[in-house]
């Protein structure tokens, strides 16, 4: 698995926790981690979860280029809300006519989703990191998932690797032909090329899912998951690590509906 190191026997029996458990229980804690509204507490469960990586064997490098990865998406989302939230300006930029504001109850606003994500982030990164494709999708067919859900998960996986290469490819033919990138983004010769370049990429994408199922079923595929009993009886072990999961973020979820309430009662 990508990202992992050697480490002490802690972090071998993280790694070895049922994938069922480990899953379960993560989801869990992300959906009681993401729901709170406390900045403090979200916090202390994004430092839990980075711990519980840090001990599990995954390396800081390994998690600032996953990080680095849904920073494009969430980033722009998150930086957005400064200049839409109304409230005292603490910063202004000039655009030509127009002008844009960050206010200092828009940078408030920002923190809390912020930090969800990041929260959000580290548990799927801890769970990813920590268990292969094959155990979580035997997994999710032992917790009853929809077959077809289970078999879309597990080829969007495995082929985003071969997509990647196929642009790899691509790009190097360019390159071997004399290609000149354009001036910047918004260049009408960049848009242009960028276009092109995914059409292809969907064409190409497409044949190669087509040899693909023909070869599938020419080797006897019926359109069904079926699941080698990869998914071992549950230990008391791995009981023990979901349980204390699940149990911590019950814990700081009710702490943080305790405290809501009582500022209300206070105002």
């Amino acid at each position: 698995m990508q990202g992992i190191e050697d480490k002490p026997s802690a972090g071998i029996w993280i790694r070895g926790v049922d994938a069922r458990v480990k899953m379960i229980a993560v989801v869990i804690f992300i959906i009681n981690a993401t729901t709170l509204q406390d900045k403090t507490l979200l916090l202390t469960t994004a430092f839990l979860l980075l711990g519980i990586s840090l001990i599990a064997g995954i390396s800081p490098v390994h998690l600032v280029k996953r990080l680095a990865v849904i920073l494009p998406f969430g980033g722009v989302m998150v930086s957005v809300i400064p200049f839409v939230t109304p409230g005292e300006p603490v910063w202004t930029l000039q655009l030509g006519a127009f002008k844009l504001a960050v206010t200092k109850e828009g940078w408030e606003a920002a923190v809390l989703p912020c930090l969800r994500m990041l929260t959000a982030f580290l548990g799927m990164a801890f769970l990813t990191s920590t268990t292969s494709l094959r155990e979580m999708t035997h997994a999710l067919n032992h917790l009853k998932f929809p077959k077809i859900l289970i078999l879309l998960i597990d080829f969007t996986v495995r082929y985003i690797a071969v997509v990647m290469d196929e642009l790899n490819r691509m790009q190097t033919a360019r390159k071997a032909r004399g290609f000149k990138p354009g001036r910047g983004l918004w260049d009408r010769h960049t848009v242009k090329t960028i276009g092109s370049t995914l059409a292809m990429l969907f064409l190409r994408s497409y044949e190669r899912a087509e040899r693909v199922y023909l070869a599938m079923l020419s080797r006897g595929y019926t359109g069904r998951y079926k699941c080698c009993g990869h998914c071992h009886r549950i230990k008391k072990l791995d009981l023990s690590f979901g349980a204390a999961m699940i149990t911590v973020s019950w814990a700081i979820k009710l702490v943080d509906m305790g405290g809501i309430q009582w500022n209300l009662l206070l105002k």
